[in-house]
């Protein structure tokens, strides 16, 4: 188990500060430099791996090389960056633009080659050194909105090329930011540790807002407790909101925990549901970060005291708690609030009871070690370090007379996985054509393998319902071109499946391939970027469409070009 010291995430942190602070990058864009989303806020599943660097809501902004390098790699499709360049730099570091409309003519043109070679849009392409050298401030590509991606805008990453990390671009940046604000606290969420401790809510835990005045809120509570906090930064220039690069806590004027947002793994990103409240993001959308550390979380910029920050509140005095909040700026908010000890020993009986009741209500599993939880016609085998706590699992079964198996709740609580698990599930009677099931979730396709009798598929949350399903019907090829004996210059068509979703999409011109772009749910084709020479002659058309239970629907139009 990694340990956590805080004197350890001080002394990493200061040599990696120096040296951004030291080195100045170039603005990634000739626009003003304005950010609408900071590195490591927490979402789903996922840390925000990047900066988001605001194209004034439009695309086609030209976006610049930020140190010199050489183009190293691009993709199409990948990771839900839509469009990326990722240049290569001496100092050890690759940036990576994201999200991009399009590359710089040199660059399109490779891609566009492989796309034909591999017969697809998604593509990844490997550069050597010497084909595209860039300096700072060159032009390598055009902003965009593709990808995972909700507006306009350039996703920026820094990625460390000796070991892969994740590093914080905006150290390199902030000669080019105003910012004077201090971060703003919207609340505070206290817990009692199940089976350890109660507060005067009498439930598990309470949320309140606070102050710099640590009499305005006085909390009842008494055993192990441990606390979290929701808040964003605030920067000049922008009406938007930012994750929190420092947070410390202290009680009684002993530092208990520290974050500090500056760089974490890949792998990690799973961690986001520990280190946040995620049963209460997926009720509110308010991510509150706890100031304690869970047994399995070892996210490498979290430290914490040898308690891992929960607080033992066994004196019937007052306990003084204080939130520090700063940003890159050096801009600080302190606010304060009072745990009011308050001995009770039937209400600790009643919170041991509680837990015991809870511990008795399910499965139990330990966080570290394998598990294996079988019901009629399902089994769902987690991996040891899965969990990050232990958790009472309680799984809900429900009989369906009209479906392919019965549908299995995976518990009454929102838990994500930070490893994926395997759930199996039988039918309930023999199908006669495998290859078209699939287990799906509440939240849509999830897949599968058939062998024996049973289906797997990987899974990473529990709290949702997972059933098996069939799909037989083919997807849908909805034209948007007006095939009507005339010319055409553009082929555009949107694509539907009502089962397991498409998977795949090829189109050919009189046999030969040719190049449809996705561009929010609609396929394009331009005829004078494809190698079809304007001839003015009759063509034939020809698309295949797949779906991921192998249905396939081929269509074909004649036209003129």
């Amino acid at each position: 188990m990694k340990k956590h010291f805080w004197w350890m995430s001080v002394a990493l942190w200061l040599p990696l500060q120096a040296a951004a602070q030291d080195e100045r990058f170039h603005s990634p864009v000739d626009i003003p430099f304005l950010m609408s989303g900071s590195f490591g806020e927490p979402r789903p599943n996922h840390f925000h791996c990047g900066i988001d660097v605001k194209t004034q809501g439009v695309v086609g902004k030209r976006v610049l090389s930020v140190c010199d390098g050489y183009v190293s790699r691009l993709t199409v499709g990948y990771d839900g960056f839509g469009n990326a360049v990722y240049v290569t730099h001496p100092n050890g570091l690759v940036s990576v633009y994201c999200h991009l409309n399009e590359f710089v003519p040199a660059l399109q043109e490779v891609v566009r080659r492989c796309q034909y070679k591999e017969e697809t849009e998604r593509v990844d392409v490997k550069l050597p050194p010497a084909v595209f050298p860039v300096k700072a401030g060159d032009l390598i590509a055009y902003s965009g909105n593709t990808g995972a991606s909700l507006a306009p805008h350039l996703h920026l990453e820094l990625h460390r090329v000796s070991d892969g990390a994740l590093v914080d671009p905006l150290p390199y940046f902030q000669h080019l930011l105003t910012d004077d604000m201090s971060p703003v606290v919207h609340g505070v969420k206290l817990y009692a540790c199940p089976g350890r401790g109660w507060i005067d809510t009498g439930g598990s835990s309470k949320t309140f807002t606070v102050t710099a005045d640590a009499s305005a809120r006085v909390v009842r509570a008494w055993g192990h407790v441990g606390a979290a906090v929701w808040a964003d930064d605030l920067m000049n220039n922008t009406q938007n909101k930012f994750g929190i690069r420092r947070i410390t806590l202290k009680v009684d004027g002993r530092q208990v925990f520290q974050s500090l947002m500056d760089e974490f793994m890949p792998d990690e990103n799973p961690l986001v549901n520990s280190w946040g409240d995620y049963p209460h993001y997926r009720k509110t959308k308010h991510w509150y970060l706890k100031s304690f550390v869970d047994l399995g979380n070892t996210l490498c910029f979290l430290s914490a005291d040898e308690n891992r920050g929960w607080v033992d509140v066994d004196e019937e005095r007052d306990y003084l708690f204080e939130y520090a909040l700063e940003d890159l700026k050096g801009n600080v908010r302190v606010c304060r609030f009072t745990v009011r000890g308050e001995r009770d020993d039937a209400r600790l009986a009643e919170a041991e009871e509680r837990e015991q009741l809870r511990r008795a209500s399910g499965a139990w599993l330990e966080y570290g070690r394998p598990q294996v939880v079988q019901r009629p016609g399902m089994e769902l085998r987690i991996p040891a370090g899965a969990l990050t706590k232990d958790e009472v699992l309680r799984v809900g079964v429900e009989a369906k007379e009209d479906g392919i198996s019965n549908l299995y709740v995976l518990h009454d609580e929102f838990v994500p996985l930070v490893k994926w698990a395997t759930l199996m599930l039988a039918p309930r009677t023999p199908v006669s054509r495998p290859e078209k099931c699939y287990i799906e979730s509440s939240r849509g396709y999830v897949g599968g393998d058939y062998a024996d009798g049973w289906f797997s598929a990987r899974i990473r949350d529990l709290g949702e319902s997972y059933a098996l399903a069939m799909d037989t019907v083919a997807p849908v090829v909805r034209w948007k071109t007006a095939f009507n004996g005339k010319k055409v210059s553009v082929l555009r068509c949107e694509l539907t499946d009502s089962g397991s979703g498409v998977k795949s999409f090829k189109a050919y011109v009189d046999g030969r391939f040719v190049l449809f772009t996705s561009y929010r749910g609609v396929w394009t084709c331009r005829l004078k970027e494809t190698p079809l020479r304007p001839e003015g002659k009759r063509r034939r058309l020809t698309v295949k469409v797949t779906d991921r239970c192998g249905n396939e629907t081929v269509d074909e139009k004649e036209f003129i070009y």
